[in-house]
């Protein structure tokens, strides 16, 4: 089993990863738990780019 972040399966639109700690794509926030970081990128307001694809 591989512990390097870069190896991880799922991958997410919703944050990147940087070391330990996932980042928020849309605010660059930095949170502990994937849930954390999951509930600030869909508090955020969808963008018009979304919103045209």
């Amino acid at each position: 089993m591989s512990f390097n972040p870069k190896d991880e399966k799922i991958k997410s639109e919703k944050y990147k990863r940087d070391g330990a700690k996932y980042v928020c794509t849309k605010c660059k926030a930095k949170h502990f738990s994937k849930d954390d970081v999951e509930k600030c990128y869909d508090s955020h307001p969808a963008t018009e780019e979304k919103l045209v694809k």
